[in-house]
């Protein structure tokens, strides 16, 4: 990852991301002062999993791939695309990293560290106020998606786990028959 020093960042390309919707451009400008701009190109990591963390991204531009290699076998967990962020737990908890995140394509990143977000807190209580509800908004909808996932794994889980009587054929398609009625 690489400082972007050409990057001049104005409210107006901060407000297309979601995070930033509810600030006003004074509000908007007070966060861009604790921003640092990076370029990371297509396949490098941006977080390695079990790294401690320091700091949170937003995805000004690009795609990431956030995933986790358990015995050599990767599980994609996401993809975020522009306006997406991640690490955000980073800011409030010291465990490290629950995954790795790896550029799908060249990715324009905003950068805000532990130490920023802190003084922050401390300087504009306001402000974070409308950040971390922003954050815990998408936090929110990350986990419905997160649950509905996982209820529809325990139900498919359920219906293959019954048995068929003895002596049924298989079905052509090799799925269970569909009950009907």
């Amino acid at each position: 990852m690489e400082a972007d020093a050409q990057l001049t960042l104005t409210p107006a390309q901060l407000r297309r991301l979601r995070i930033f919707a509810e600030m006003s451009d004074a509000e908007i400008a007070t966060f861009i002062g604790l921003l640092e701009p990076l370029q990371v190109k297509v396949g490098r990591i941006i977080v390695k999993m079990h790294d401690n963390g320091d700091c949170m991204y937003l995805l000004l531009d690009g795609d990431v791939r956030v995933s986790q290699v358990v015995d050599g076998r990767e599980t994609l967990l996401a993809e975020l695309a522009t306006g997406d962020f991640f690490g955000e737990f980073c800011l409030v908890n010291e465990t490290p990293r629950a995954a790795d995140v790896v550029a799908k394509r060249d990715c324009r990143l905003l950068k805000i560290t532990k130490t920023a977000f802190a003084k922050l807190m401390a300087e504009h209580p306001d402000i974070t106020t409308k950040f971390l509800f922003a954050i815990l908004h998408t936090l929110a909808t990350r986990l419905r998606n997160m649950d509905r996932k996982f209820v529809d794994s325990m139900l498919l889980s359920r219906h293959w786990g019954k048995e068929k009587p003895a002596g049924s054929p298989p079905s052509a398609s090799g799925l269970p028959p569909r009950r009907t009625g």
